[in-house]
């Protein structure tokens, strides 16, 4: 199996997460619906300026973390808002939450109303079953910096460079990366990239097709061809 995108709500208590045996993948990396607010007051832009609305229920309890937690050997990686990181680490425990990590988007929707600073990170909360701990990224600090794409398919898609990255130090070579809330499927993407396996679920239909489009058009890549991140920008402060 390279890969496999299931329909369907991966909190269905037979077709879902509980299908799966304990420990059956390697990691998750997964993208869920954020809270309510975060949702109530997203705006995400497209070409320059139009909006995308949000056309996805917000996230209504923390069941998959430790869904999650049950059928993973290694990591659990999860964006979330900056405000959901406390949420994490108490759905997760002392004994498996790790820490919080931020990706810094450089090129962030600018706060409309002018009144106060526009939301310049999202979380990432970063979870592990106990046990051994291990990584790629030796002392690298859990802050990435960059753009997001422009032409995404999906609301809150999330820029591939950024995917890979979080692939390649928290997985390694032929593992089977888990994306229970896959939505366009660019964790997938970057997994197959990478020379690893993926699964995932995927419950709304023009998502799934989208991301089964967009998986069954991937190739591994050697690093010759992969996209690197983009550098961020100091601007002119005078």
């Amino acid at each position: 199996m390279t890969w496999d995108l299931r329909l369907g709500d991966c909190l269905a208590p037979v077709t879902g997460l509980a299908s799966l045996p304990d420990k059956s993948v390697d990691v998750v990396i997964t993208d869920p619906p954020y809270d309510a607010r975060t949702h109530e007051r997203a705006r995400s832009l497209k070409d320059g300026g139009s909006d995308i609305p949000i056309d996805f229920a917000p996230l209504s309890g923390m069941e998959h973390v430790a869904a999650c937690l049950r059928v993973s050997r290694r990591w659990v990686i999860a964006f979330c808002s900056m405000e959901q990181l406390g949420v994490y680490r108490d759905a997760s425990g002392d004994e498996t939450w790790i820490r919080s990590a931020v990706w810094v988007r450089t090129n962030g929707t600018p706060q409309i109303s002018g009144d106060r600073p526009g939301q310049g990170a999202e979380g990432i909360a970063i979870m592990h079953p106990e046990g051994k701990k291990r990584w790629n990224g030796g002392g690298e600090r859990g802050a990435w910096i960059g753009q997001r794409e422009a032409d995404s398919v999906h609301p809150t898609q999330k820029p591939i460079w950024l995917m890979e990255k979080i692939v390649a130090l928290f997985t390694d070579p032929g593992e089977l990366v888990l994306d229970p809330f896959a939505g366009s499927g660019t964790t997938g993407v970057a997994a197959i990239r990478l020379g690893r396996r993926f699964l995932g679920w995927e419950r709304d239909p023009k998502y799934h097709a989208a991301a089964s489009k967009r998986l069954a058009g991937t190739r591994e890549q050697t690093d010759l061809f992969r996209p690197k991140a983009p550098k961020a920008k100091q601007e002119t402060l005078l």
